[in-house]
């Protein structure tokens, strides 16, 4: 058994979630950390961007879109960002998640189902014009999609 002193074990910690000076990139501070959060609360600034700034200081704010989509190094899925490394690990639980039988997967089933031709609609848009901002698409659901408050509908 290895032990520590508590100023060894805070040591560690710091240096592992790169609070120590360590980060030098974007990409390879996401990758150390695992994922960054998604969140829009807004105090001072998002909170992904705050997480960047904690460890890297003063950064290039188009660095992560750029990571995002055009070197594609990164992807996001449910409010996280993660290494595009991860992808293989995400795809079968993104496949299965709205097959399940919680009450967010049936809402989900029976909103694609009502909106056929919008989903339709969506992925051939994204099959010809690759990856898009909602905003670069026309509202053409059947029905619209309740919000729990968290979303904009």
């Amino acid at each position: 058994m290895l032990e520590l002193t508590q100023g060894e074990a805070r040591r560690i910690a710091v240096r592992a979630q790169q609070l120590d000076g360590s980060a030098r990139d974007v990409l390879e501070t996401i990758r150390r950390l695992g994922f960054l959060q998604l969140d829009p609360t807004s105090r001072v600034a998002r909170s992904h961007l705050l997480v960047l700034w904690s460890r890297l200081g003063s950064w290039d704010l188009a660095e992560l879109d750029r990571l995002l989509w055009e070197a594609r190094a990164l992807f996001e899925w449910q409010a996280f960002i993660y290494p595009i490394e991860d992808l293989p690990f995400y795809q079968a639980r993104m496949r299965r998640y709205a097959k399940g039988e919680s009450a967010q997967a049936r809402k989900i089933r029976q909103w694609l189902n009502l909106n056929a031709p919008f989903r339709r609609y969506v992925l051939r848009e994204l099959r010809r014009r690759g990856p898009l901002l909602s905003r670069d698409l026309e509202n053409r659901s059947i029905e619209l999609w309740e919000s729990s408050g968290w979303t904009g509908g």
